[in-house]
Parts: structure tokens; sequence; C-alpha cells
């Protein structure tokens, strides 16, 4: 199966040169410029590091200068469209807290996950790698867990871009953080998993932006006066709370 281990990096720059051209031909750049920085960046880093991977010590510094690179630009990516989806809820002057607490919750479990659960058969370099990619992995997963089930809880319309920008990102870390959770329980036991899951995940991720870049009919912005005032979202998210709290007491 190495072929599909040397397919799937050239099908994923494919894809994503795909993903910039139609989002060109589609003047989506403005709407979502961060979102086009990241696939933009990661199209460039994959290429270079294919051809320099045969190069050990130059692709080493290489992955470690460009890594830190890439997790800002998939946080700022994905809290790009955050704010689009929730930009009218940031007058909450808490709500404001809801993405960096994300970030540190996910921090905090991956850090707790590596503690109690070092990888095994691994050098000290393997284990900040693998501890590395593993938080980082678990910062997209708590911001695209915190995004959907604001979503839903607050009964937000449907935005197909920003959903599937989102879903993908939670897709692909989803992958990783799974494959970083194999390699720190059984070691090298399950290698092929390990190092099938996350260019798959990431194959799958790029498929659901994709869809999203090809939809035909643009989601247009509400007009501002549809738009919800603070005084109504307060309403909403008191009412919400009065269920909580409801259900609470009965419990």
């Amino acid at each position: 199966m190495d072929w599909l281990g040397s397919l799937l990096p050239w099908l994923s720059a494919a894809m994503q040169i795909w993903i910039l051209a139609v989002m060109w031909r589609r003047s989506l750049f403005a709407r979502f410029p961060l979102f086009a920085a990241y696939i933009a960046f990661v199209t460039l880093r994959a290429i270079v590091g294919s051809l320099i991977l045969s190069h050990q010590e130059l692709y080493f510094f290489f992955y470690w200068i460009t890594a830190p690179l890439e997790v800002v630009l998939t946080l700022l990516a994905a809290h790009e469209s955050f704010m689009k989806v929730f930009g009218n809820f940031y007058l909450l002057w808490w709500f404001r807290f809801l993405f960096p607490s994300a970030i540190i919750s996910a921090l905090a479990y991956s850090g707790c996950t590596a503690y109690m659960h070092p990888p095994v058969n691994t050098s000290p370099a393997g284990v900040a790698i693998i501890s590395a990619q593993i938080a980082s992995q678990y910062i997209i997963l708590g911001i695209s867990v915190l995004f959907f089930s604001l979503v839903k809880f607050l009964n937000i319309r449907w935005r197909v871009h920003e959903y599937r920008f989102v879903l993908g990102f939670g897709i692909s870390a989803l992958g990783m953080a799974f494959a970083g959770a194999l390699r720190s329980e059984f070691g090298t036991r399950f290698t092929f998993l390990n190092e099938m899951l996350p260019p798959v995940a990431y194959v799958i991720a790029l498929l659901v932006w994709l869809s999203a870049v090809r939809e035909t009919e643009v989601q247009a912005e509400p007009a501002a006066d549809e738009r919800p005032l603070p005084r109504e979202l307060m309403q909403e998210l008191r009412y919400h709370l009065r269920i909580v709290r409801t259900f609470l007491k009965k419990g």
C-alpha cells in the first residue's frame, strides 16, 4: 500500500489548487481571505516538503519552522468562519471568552492525555512531535465542537460556506487526533492506521471544502435591520438558560 501513501499527498495538493481556483473564479477570496491563505500555505508547504523529503535534516527544520505557522493559519481560518456566524454575539462580553476557552480546554485535555498516556517505544523527539500534533488537533476539535454546539443551541440559520469550512477542519483534526491517540496507546502496533488516517481524513475535509466553494447559490448576508440586536440576543439566551436551570432543578 506504499502507492496509496505516495498518492494521497499529491491528490491533496491537486484538490487544494482546485479549491483555490474555484474560490478565485467565484470571488470568494475577499469573503474568506484567511481560509484562502491557509489553503495556499498548506499547498506550498506540501509541494516544497515533497521536494526536500530525501534530505532528512533539512526536512526536519523545514517541518518545525512551518508547522506552527500552519496551526496558526488553521486557527485563524476557523475563527474567520466562527466570527462570520457569531459576530453579533460578540456584543455580549462573556461570549468573547468562549473561543479562547475552547482553545485552553483543548490544550489542557491534550496535556493531561500526553502525561497519563505517554507514547510507547518513541524517542524524546518523537514524543515532542506527537504531543504537539495532538495538542494542535485537539484545539481545532474543541473549536469545531463549540461552533456546532452553539449553532444547535442558539438555532442559527444555515451558512453553507462557514459550516462546511469548520466541518472540514473538524474532520481533519479528528483523523489526526485519533491517529495520535493510537500511537500514544499502542506504539507501532497499528502503523498502517496511524499513517493513513490523517491523510485520508484530510482528503475527506478537502472534499467538504470543495463542495462548499462550488455551491452555485451564494448565501446572502442578512440585511442590517434583520440582524439580531443585543436585546434580542439576551432574550434568546435567557430563554435557553431558564430551560437549562429548570432541567437541572428537576434532576
